[in-house]
């Protein structure tokens, strides 16, 4: 598995930030034109597509590897369109050129820049100098056994976001087995009835606010991120061995009677994605094995007696209908998606369960 960290371009001088902008600024050109080329003729890494560019300031090698950045740009957002079901259109490219060891060679430093990155520059032959720090977090993972700095960055003006190989360590025998539900007001609820970043609700507004495109919105948008990764690390990751969490996806497409305008408002700023992403990567720093579960009817059944209905639940609270069992519906979300995970351990997602399996699955214990 790879960690990426980012280093400061701070410590350059202004003639080589002044060069490294000039870099960034013919290659983005370079992959914006054969985006556009390739979104009309199709082509491949070959010869022939890349004499499609002119005259331009890059090399060869550079030349090259915004071709390959432009294809990967042009078939991912081909194929994305197309699981979304809408008209794809042809991507701009203003983010970080993506350069692998045939650009980048990095080194240990001297003194206090303690780490040199060397990059090629626009012409052949020479490479230009950066001196910088490794942060807390690039040594927190160099310090793990077996780790070792990827020769390659992705470039911008604002930092270098360098690569950290670590080894793929077997996930472990012993432990607790623990799910998670994942909500829109609440970050995160287990199934031991715990709730974690139950302050999200304010988090998420302060971004709705915020006006799109903004230095204000981008702000809470990190404010955000920052928030969902200090509120999963609290998560009992070393007692755990495996970890439950739902399979989400689609949800906020289609119109449906319960989507209403102040619910597509409250979901606007949830990145559910990013929250399963991160708990992915958590589980994998802390050798736990993530299950995905079908969340179908998860807060809407009840763990007491199996009844599923839509009245169970109003808003935050579960009322089961039959017989009365009350609680958090997260909390019983979570405690349904224990049993699920229970059921499909070692699988990818879970199949939907049929109600007397999960009844005779609620019976068994917890530890």
């Amino acid at each position: 598995m790879r960690r990426a960290c980012k280093v400061s371009l701070k410590f350059a001088t202004r003639k080589k930030r002044r060069a490294v902008a000039a870099l960034l600024q013919s290659y983005r050109a370079a992959v914006n034109f054969f985006l556009r080329s390739l979104w009309d003729h199709p082509g491949g890494l070959d010869a022939a597509t890349l004499a499609r560019l002119g005259q331009t300031r890059l090399s060869q090698r550079y030349k090259s590897q915004a071709l390959r950045q432009a294809l990967e740009m042009v078939s991912a957002t081909r194929k994305s369109a197309m699981v979304l079901g809408v008209e794809p259109s042809c991507p701009v490219f203003t983010g970080a050129a993506v350069l692998d060891g045939k650009f980048v060679l990095i080194e240990e430093g001297h003194g206090s820049f303690d780490l040199v990155v060397r990059l090629s520059r626009l012409k052949a032959g020479s490479r230009l100098t950066i001196p910088t720090r490794k942060t807390a977090i690039l040594k927190k993972w160099l310090t793990k056994p077996l780790a070792k700095l990827v020769q390659g960055c992705a470039l911008s003006e604002t930092g270098i976001i360098l690569w950290v190989e670590l080894p793929d360590l077997p996930p472990k025998e012993e432990g607790d087995i623990l799910a998670v539900d994942i909500g829109v007001n609440k970050l995160v609820s287990d199934s031991e009835g715990n709730h974690y970043g139950t302050e999200f609700k304010a988090v998420r507004d302060r971004v709705r606010r915020r006006k799109p495109g903004s230095r204000g919105r981008a702000r809470a948008c990190r404010q955000r991120v920052n928030f969902i990764n200090r509120v999963l690390k609290q998560l009992p990751w070393g007692r755990l061995k495996v970890i439950g969490h739902e399979a989400l996806h689609d949800l906020k497409r289609g119109k449906r009677k319960s989507r209403n305008k102040a619910f597509r408002k409250a979901i606007s700023p949830w990145t559910y994605r990013l929250v399963l992403t991160r708990i992915d990567q958590l589980a994998q720093e802390n050798r736990v094995r993530p299950v995905s579960y079908d969340p179908r009817n998860t807060s809407r059944e009840c763990p007491a007696c199996g009844t599923v209905s839509k009245d169970n639940r109003k808003g935050e609270r579960f009322c089961c209908q039959s017989c009365g069992h009350a609680d958090d519906a997260d909390t019983v979300g979570a405690r349904n998606g224990f049993v699920r995970t229970l059921a499909t351990l070692g699988s990818v997602e879970s199949p939907r369960l049929p109600k007397a399996l999960a009844v005779a699955l609620r019976q068994t214990p917890t530890h």
